[in-house]
């Protein structure tokens, strides 16, 4: 059997302890989420600093911070998309407010459960108004974009 023992040594600014550590094996593990440092075998042993007496410890690990780890608070903006009234008898209106929507080009479509498109038309302003009184009583899917990707999709129900 093979042993490698790691030496180290460290040595504290108030007090005269000196800790000595034999690792007989371990690594350091990286990824996308940060770094860790293991041992396995790991004993320590401290000097008190009064003759020849010593204090062991096993299997302790070494305390430190890793600052990769930390998440840093992100504010991410916010986009509000509100239709009204639903369920409704002859419009719904479409209500937008958020930074992602300041820009980009903004639309709707109208779709039943067929899947069959019946309205589609450019959103110019914060609140839009999309007429169903020439629609029969069901259920009908209205989807929005932005730059001609879909930003969020409702049921609307119309009596």
């Amino acid at each position: 059997m093979l042993f490698f023992p790691f030496l180290g040594e460290s040595q504290s600014a108030q007090t005269t302890t000196i800790m000595q550590s034999i690792v007989a094996a371990g690594s350091n593990a990286t990824g996308s989420s940060g770094t860790v440092s293991y041992s396995i075998g790991q004993v320590f042993y401290t000097y008190n600093g009064v003759g020849t007496v010593y204090n062991v410890a096993q299997g302790v690990q070494q305390n430190g911070k890793d600052d990769t780890l930390d998440v840093p608070d992100i504010d991410k903006p916010t986009t509000e998309i509100f239709i009204f009234p639903n369920p409704t008898t002859d419009f719904v209106n479409i209500s937008m407010s958020g930074l992602e929507l300041q820009s980009g080009l903004k639309s709707y479509k109208l779709y039943d459960l067929q899947a069959k498109l019946l309205k589609q038309n450019k959103i110019d302003q914060d609140q839009t108004q999309v007429s169903l009184s020439n629609l029969s009583t069901s259920i009908y899917i209205l989807v929005v974009y932005v730059d001609n990707k879909i930003l969020k999709t409702f049921k609307i129900v119309k009596n």
